[in-house]
């Protein structure tokens, strides 16, 4: 059981304050709500909208519930990210409306990735040491589904990691113990391999960027496309230039979002451009 403890150190504790102990539902399931612990958790939570650690700049578009972001330290341009704009641990406590908003940035995402950039998109979650759901989307370019599957499979094995298949159109929490972390990943079919974190293997945290960034697919060992704030900002300016209006003409269908890109949505939560 991997668990957050006093280090002596303020400075360090304050750092891990937004980890729950792997496995304990108790506190697992107080992320979503819960008095004053939960104020203190949004305030320092890096990915809660109204969060000052949010980082602003990384922002694309804004749902009723979820938001679409550039990834920080993101394995390609179109490296994006799903998450909820209050503050949720993961998948396995969404409301289903929520899970249907999640359901709508990732038919989006495909289409776009599939019609502008000839790519198969990948999404994937970790629950394991994170506090806050991200949901990950990474095109892969010129592979089949099949191909994509076969390298996580290829990497689990060197990690000695139980995974379970999960065909499209069945429910993947199903295999998912009430309380257990897992990582996710889905494909452009909507198929899913699921791995559950053990306390019997140590799972690697950042499973899913080196599956993708793996000689096999992205091919980009050690690297990432940037992290400072500047490159991050002028990334995000490209973005919405170059595949922004796909994006939003996809995503807007049926009012599902309300404020996208808009001034008015930043004055409100005072997020200036």
């Amino acid at each position: 059981v991997v668990s957050t403890q006093s280090t002596g150190n303020k400075e360090e504790d304050k750092k891990q304050q937004h980890f729950y102990s792997v496995g304990d539902k108790r506190k697992m399931t107080a992320a979503p709500g819960g008095g004053d612990g939960k104020e203190r958790k949004k305030e320092s939570c890096w990915f809660c909208l109204k969060s000052p650690n949010v980082e602003k700049h990384l922002v694309i578009s804004v749902g009723s519930s979820m938001y679409l972001a550039l990834a920080k330290g993101a394995l390609s341009n179109d490296h994006v990210m799903i998450v909820p704009t209050n503050h949720i641990k993961c998948q396995q406590f969404l409301e289903p409306e929520q899970q249907e908003e999640v359901e709508k940035f990732k038919r989006a995402l495909r289409t776009l990735n599939r019609t502008h950039k000839k790519a198969t998109t990948v999404f994937f979650e970790r629950s394991l040491s994170t506090s806050h759901m991200q949901i990950q989307s990474v095109p892969v370019a010129r592979y089949s589904v099949s191909d994509v599957k076969d390298v996580f499979y290829t990497f689990a094995n060197i990690h000695n990691l139980e995974v379970q298949e999960v065909p499209a159109g069945e429910e993947w929490r199903e295999v998912v113990p009430p309380g257990s972390d897992y990582f996710i990943a889905e494909f452009e079919n909507q198929d899913k391999l699921v791995f559950l974190c053990s306390q019997k293997v140590r799972f690697p945290l950042q499973f899913g960027r080196e599956v993708l960034a793996s000689e096999e697919l992205l091919n980009m060992q050690g690297g990432s496309v940037g992290r400072n704030v500047r490159y991050q900002r002028s990334r995000r300016s490209m973005m919405l230039s170059s595949l922004g209006k796909s994006l939003l003409s996809l995503i807007l269908s049926k009012s599902m979002i309300q404020t996208v890109i808009q001034i008015n949505f930043y004055d409100k939560f005072h997020l200036p451009l």
